[in-house]
């Protein structure tokens, strides 16, 4: 998943509040699990930018779910 692209297309401005909230909430859920390999030496772990992409996880499906 591109985040950006994902919050472009869902009507979330990158980098507004709303998005940082967004990235923050489903990476605490663990709905987001970033790739290791694209990983930004630099950055916390937890930052919404720490990653250049994501996976969803199984907890992602089953946010949507309920």
């Amino acid at each position: 998943m591109d985040p950006p692209r994902a919050a472009h297309e869902s009507g979330l401005d990158v980098g507004s509040e709303r998005y940082e909230g967004a990235m923050a909430y489903l990476i605490k859920q663990a709905a987001l699990l970033g790739d290791e390999h694209t990983a930004f030496d630099d950055v916390g772990d937890e930052h919404p930018h720490g990653y250049a992409s994501y996976f969803f996880t199984r907890r992602a499906v089953k946010l949507l779910e309920d």
